[in-house]
């Protein structure tokens, strides 16, 4: 299947084929910083299913150092939606906000990560692997 995520103002898209590899929740401070939310919905596809990406984005790259690793996240430069980002122990794999695929939407998460900073309001479905 072939989708495509959008920022808030559209201008930034990105467009892969087949299923992620990888699609979660995670309720790390990083992550709710990254969307202003109580949690961040990633997808990440291997590079090699992008199809296509388009419009202006800025970066910001940093070290996380709980996870001893570099991010560098692509925002809209119009709207300011984060949009993708790599992480190097992941190389071959781009991290794409979950949320900005609608039409179709992707399904029901398989993970949820940092689980143990979930906020006590937030219910996480059964089913869904709880971890860290």
């Amino acid at each position: 299947m072939r989708r495509t995520a959008r920022c808030a103002c559209g201008d930034a898209f990105i467009t892969v084929e087949g299923e992620p590899s990888q699609y979660g929740i995670c309720h790390c401070s990083n992550c709710r910083r990254r969307t202003g939310s109580a949690f961040g919905l990633s997808a990440y596809f291997p590079k090699a299913a992008v199809i296509e990406r388009g419009g202006a984005m800025n970066e910001f790259a940093f070290h996380h150092a709980t996870f001893n690793h570099d991010q560098c996240r692509h925002f809209c430069v119009r709207c300011g939606t984060t949009l993708i980002w790599t992480i190097s122990t992941m190389p071959d794999l781009i991290g794409i906000a979950a949320g900005c695929f609608t039409d179709p939407p992707l399904g029901t998460p398989s993970y949820s990560t940092s689980h143990s900073q979930c906020l006590e309001w937030v219910e996480v479905p059964a089913g869904i692997n709880k971890g860290g």
